[in-house]
Order: C-alpha cells, then sequence, then structure tokens
C-alpha cells in the first residue's frame, strides 16, 4: 500500500477532528491533544496523537513508561479522559499499554476508494436516486444555516445524542460552514410542510484529498439504500471537484467495515483507541 496514501488519508482524518474544537495542545511537544469537554463522550473527534515532531525515543521501553506516566497525570490533573490513537508504527507502545492493563476501546480503519481515478465522471441523478419512499428524496449540500440546523437535528437523532447537545454542536459547525459540506438526503421535497431527513454525512477537503464523516441513516430509513445513495452521491460530488484521493474512516464498533467495503472502498489502515485516565 501506498505510505503516502496512507499519510494523506489519516491527516485528513486528523484535521477534520481538530476543526471540531476550538484549539490543540501540543503537550510537552510529544503529545496533541484535540479535547473539548462539552462533547468529551466522543473518542474519534477527542483524540491524543502522538506528535510527529518527536523528541522523545518511542522504542525506548523506560521514555514510554514515563511518556504515559505524563499522560495519566494530565488526565487525573484536568479530570478528563485522554483517548489515545495509536498507529501500526507504534507498537511497542500498544505492547506497553497491553503489559499495563490500559483498557483499548476501539479501532478506526481508514478506506480508499480504489476505483476513484480509474473511472470516469458521469453524475448522478440526485433528484429521485431511489424510490422506496412515498414521495420524491434528494440528496444536497446543506446552503444555509437553515439547512445545517436540518443536518444537525438529523445528525444528533441518528447517533442519539442528546438534545441539550444539539445547540453546542450546531455553533461548532456554523463556524466550520464554509470548510466543511453537510450532505443531506431529504425525503418528500415537494411537500415544503413535510421535509424530513432521513440520511446525512460531512465531506471534508484537504489538499488533493476528500474524506467522508458521520454518514449516519434515521432507524426509519434503513436498509432502504439511503447510505448507498449517500456515498455515490459524495464520491461524484468529490470526482466533479477534481480530487485525486476520497476515503473515509470507519470504527470497529460500527460494524460497517463490509457496508464500505461492498461499496469498492479498501482497507489502508487500523488505529487503535486506548482510554488513558486514572484507573
Amino acid at each position: 500500500m501506498d505510505s503516502d496514501i496512507i499519510k494523506i488519508l489519516q491527516e485528513n482524518e486528523n484535521c477534520f477532528c481538530n476543526r471540531w474544537h476550538s484549539k490543540i495542545v501540543n503537550f510537552k511537544n510529544k503529545f496533541l491533544i484535540m479535547y473539548t469537554k462539552d462533547i468529551s463522550d466522543d473518542y474519534f473527534l477527542n483524540r491524543t496523537l502522538i506528535n510527529e515532531n518527536l523528541d522523545f525515543n518511542l522504542f525506548d521501553h523506560i521514555e514510554i513508561e514515563k511518556t504515559i506516566r505524563d499522560l495519566t497525570e494530565l488526565s487525573n490533573a484536568k479530570k478528563i479522559t485522554l483517548y489515545l490513537h495509536i498507529t501500526s508504527k507504534q507498537s511497542l507502545l500498544e505492547e506497553y499499554l497491553i503489559k499495563e492493563n490500559f483498557e483499548k476501546i476501539d479501532e478506526v480503519t481508514g478506506l480508499q476508494y480504489h476505483n476513484h481515478i480509474e473511472y470516469s465522471f458521469s453524475p448522478i441523478n440526485t433528484d429521485i436516486l431511489i424510490n422506496p419512499f412515498n414521495g420524491n428524496q434528494k440528496i444536497l449540500i446543506a446552503g444555509s444555516y437553515d439547512e445545517l440546523k436540518m443536518w444537525v437535528k438529523a445528525y444528533c437523532t441518528i447517533f442519539e445524542i442528546s438534545g441539550e447537545k444539539e445547540d453546542l454542536i450546531y455553533k461548532i459547525l456554523r463556524n466550520r460552514f464554509n470548510v466543511f459540506d453537510f450532505v443531506l438526503f431529504r425525503i418528500n421535497v415537494k411537500d415544503k410542510t413535510h421535509e424530513n431527513i432521513a440520511g446525512c454525512c460531512i465531506l471534508f477537503r484537504r489538499g488533493n484529498c476528500m474524506a467522508l464523516y458521520c454518514l449516519g441513516t434515521k432507524k426509519e430509513y434503513r436498509c432502504k439504500k439511503v447510505a448507498t445513495s449517500i456515498v455515490n452521491f459524495s464520491i461524484n460530488f468529490c470526482r466533479g471537484r477534481g480530487y485525486q484521493i476520497f476515503g473515509l474512516q470507519t470504527l470497529q464498533s460500527d460494524n460497517l467495515l463490509s457496508f464500505y467495503e461492498k461499496q469498492g472502498f479498501v482497507r489502508i489502515y487500523t488505529n487503535k483507541i486506548y482510554r488513558i485516565r486514572d484507573r
């Protein structure tokens, strides 16, 4: 696998998560910490990364022990849980975490759409993609703050995020309106009194790469090819704007890996997520 592609997609992932936070903390030039207290339970967005510009040796067991102790002390002092994302290149670090009984809570798999360049661009009709509903449907990019509110409401419903966090997420994303593309699968678009969102995702651009995040479908519309239609729309949206790389990330706990592989995506990396806190 091309290491450059892996690096590009991982950088897209980390940059996407960084955009959800007001700042990123460089801790002792060892870790880059992304953390927002109000969404502290999201271990995909809240992440601690090994700083690429290391000034410590990850092949030294003593140094690793000190490094994890520093993280644990920070977690205790701030009364926060840190989620350490580690790559396959950091195997000694994982060995130490396993030995010390730190909890691995999930894995993130990065995938690339491998047919992206080989196939020519052929736009799909987004007005009537599929017809499992009693009404019309359309996939669109949110073009106003009102549509962004619809996106946030659907996102919180799909991922069972409490209503009290809905306003917070809207405020965060409103400030990213020109950075993210918010994709909505809307049904019954002709009946303005009964608009509804069946599914959603975010597209994020960085360099020559676009990646898909936060893909979800409301329970009542699952198994009706809503997610498949959103993925197809996103691939064509990416192609139409000339991006050379299209990818996405999925959590092991979501059990969606086989779904994405059926859509033509291939696995290119897997990162482990460990919980770092006082035990």
